[in-house]
């Protein structure tokens, strides 16, 4: 006799059908109105366009935290709706390194904007990486919940946790040393690279901080007797 499945959380109807869209509808807009701003030579827009992308991905952050804390509890697995709060923040961090990456290849490595700077390829092929990682994350993520079985995910849930607490160390250390160091005021070659990284330290930083404390929330309510 095969195990019943187990109950899934049911978020909101914005958290599944409106924030991801949304995030990626504005990542696209962004990353499309920093390149036209650099090629019209209008540097003051293309820290606007980034602008835009941190704040949604702040919004976003907040909205989906907000909406995560309000799941009902799973009684036959308490730790799924952590899990799809996970799967969620790994989606949207996808969504913001993607971003970045293409971004940057709009900016430096096309002929669009007449920028040159001879480490944005690089940099733009580390954020690609940075993406596909997320998604390796968000599909193994999904493996548990698939499986039914509520037994051995508190292993799964810490890596992940580990990871989203890296991700906002280094975000907060790179957004800080680019205030520290004066290169958003910079005229460079990277002066575009630097709203880039500024704008996605923002962005990651915001969608795990919010993980971070929604996985406490429901971790909490998980384990409440």
């Amino acid at each position: 006799m095969e195990p019943s499945p187990t109950p899934r959380p049911r978020p909101s109807m914005p958290a599944i059908r409106l924030l991801r869209p949304a995030l990626a509808a504005v990542a696209v807009m962004s990353a499309v109105a920093m390149v036209i701003a650099a090629r019209i030579g209008r540097p003051d827009l293309v820290t606007a366009g980034a602008a835009a992308f941190a704040l949604a991905a702040v919004a976003v952050s907040l909205v989906h935290g907000w909406q995560a804390s309000r799941w009902p509890r799973s009684p036959i697995a308490p730790l799924v709706p952590a899990f799809v709060a996970l799967r969620q923040s790994a989606a949207f961090a996808a969504i913001c390194y993607a971003w970045g990456a293409a971004a940057m290849q709009g900016l430096y490595l096309t002929r669009l904007t007449g920028l040159r700077w001879q480490h944005g390829w690089q940099y733009a092929a580390a954020m690609a990486l940075l993406a596909a990682a997320s998604v390796f994350v968000l599909r193994a993520l999904a493996e548990p919940i698939r499986r039914g079985n509520p037994s051995g995910l508190e292993r799964e849930f810490r890596w992940a946790t580990s990871l989203a607490w890296a991700q906002a160390a280094v975000a907060c250390i790179g957004l800080g040393a680019l205030v520290f160091s004066g290169k958003l005021l910079s005229e460079r070659a990277d002066w575009a690279a630097n709203r880039v990284f500024a704008a996605l330290a923002v962005a990651v930083l915001a969608v795990m901080l919010a993980s971070v404390a929604a996985q406490r929330r429901l971790r909490a309510r998980a384990q409440a007797r």
